[in-house]
């Protein structure tokens, strides 16, 4: 008997309002507090604190998100199936802009958090846990393509390192201004073309 996804209550719809009042705060001025926060969500500054007891508490929930996401974005893109549909340059292509946009859109939050490792054991731990879970889409990913004679052979689990590296270097203010087919992009895509292209 299938079951059936029930829709979010009351107090869970608030909270994802807030985590996204977060992101979108911190993606427009770089930072939040509960009183922006509160305005941008229009809702009271109690209900924040309510929902997070501290600054940081919201920050994490909106980490957590973005990388979810993050997570979601690799798995829809790195598919065995567009890749063989795509052919690997134009997938590279595609692959580039859709992962540099993404971080992009994201470069603030992604920032902040990242300046809050030193004293949020949380904040670590969420990293590591939803990076081993990107890597294992990359090294899934390779392993179906070099089972399709698509990808060239090597460690699997280094090559999905190498990915992972790759892509989570494009926070990085030269990227975030790449248009598709520059010579930027082109360059990027040319790299990881070269570097996954079975030899002839």
């Amino acid at each position: 008997m299938a079951t059936t996804k029930s829709a979010p209550g009351k107090i869970e719809r608030t909270r994802q309002k807030l985590v996204n009042a977060v992101r979108d705060e911190v993606n427009s001025s770089g930072d939040f507090n509960a009183e922006l926060i509160a305005h941008r969500a229009s809702i009271s500054p109690a209900t924040f604190y309510n929902h997070f007891a501290t600054k940081d508490q919201a920050l994490l929930a909106a980490y957590e998100n973005v990388m979810d996401s993050l997570v979601d974005l690799v798995a829809s893109r790195c598919r065995i199936e567009k890749l063989l549909d795509e052919g690997m340059h134009n997938f590279m292509a595609n692959w580039v802009l859709s992962t540099a946009a993404f971080f992009s859109e994201n470069v603030a939050l992604f920032r902040l958090a990242q300046a809050a490792f030193g004293r949020s054991k949380d904040m670590r731990t969420l990293f590591r846990e939803h990076e081993a879970a990107v890597m294992e889409h990359y090294r899934r990913f390779i392993e179906l393509g070099q089972a399709a004679k698509a990808i060239r052979d090597g460690d699997q689990q280094s090559m999905a390192q190498m990915l992972t590296i790759f892509a989570e270097s494009w926070h990085h203010s030269l990227v975030q201004n790449l248009k598709p087919g520059d010579a930027l992009h082109e360059e990027l895509t040319q790299s990881l073309v070269r570097m996954l292209t079975p030899q002839p």
